[in-house]
């Protein structure tokens, strides 16, 4: 029963920092584009939910990659709260390559990239971007490797 408690803790533990940088990752993408990204979501923008589920989604699978090959699985479970940190510092880490590659992309493309997330009719700009956002969380899923 004591390894099962451990376990459940260190799900917790793992699934807490996974919201965080969930969280963390949308509050940067709400930040670099204009207009509050949750209202436009739920508002039915097609751009906005493209964008911030490409966000979430790629977030996800760092954090997956992150916390697998963390050393979560091992023999022994008292060394998989080491791996803790970890998962928050590639997590973060992703946030912010994640904002970068916006900013760049919005910097390579005419106009402003942000502002078609509050175009109410589908931009095509909203694919490449969350198509850049899940690109870059391959990349940074192989350097997990």
């Amino acid at each position: 029963m004591g390894d099962t408690l451990e376990l459940v803790g260190q799900m917790l533990a793992y699934a807490g920092v996974g919201l965080v940088v969930l969280l963390l990752g949308f509050f940067v993408l709400d930040l670099l584009t204009p207009g509050k990204l949750g209202e436009l979501v739920m508002n039915r923008n097609p751009n906005a939910a493209i964008i911030a589920s490409a966000n979430l989604v790629s977030l996800g699978l760092v954090l997956w990659f992150a916390i697998f090959f963390s050393g979560t699985g091992s023999e022994d479970i008292s060394t998989a709260w080491n791996g803790l940190d970890d998962v928050a510092i590639f997590g973060v880490v992703a946030v912010a390559l994640q904002a970068i590659s916006f900013i760049v992309l919005d910097v390579l493309t005419p106009g402003k990239l942000g502002s078609h997330v509050t175009e109410t009719t589908f931009h095509p700009a909203s694919v490449v971007s969350a198509s850049l956002q899940v690109a870059v969380a391959f990349i940074i899923c192989a350097s997990l490797t």
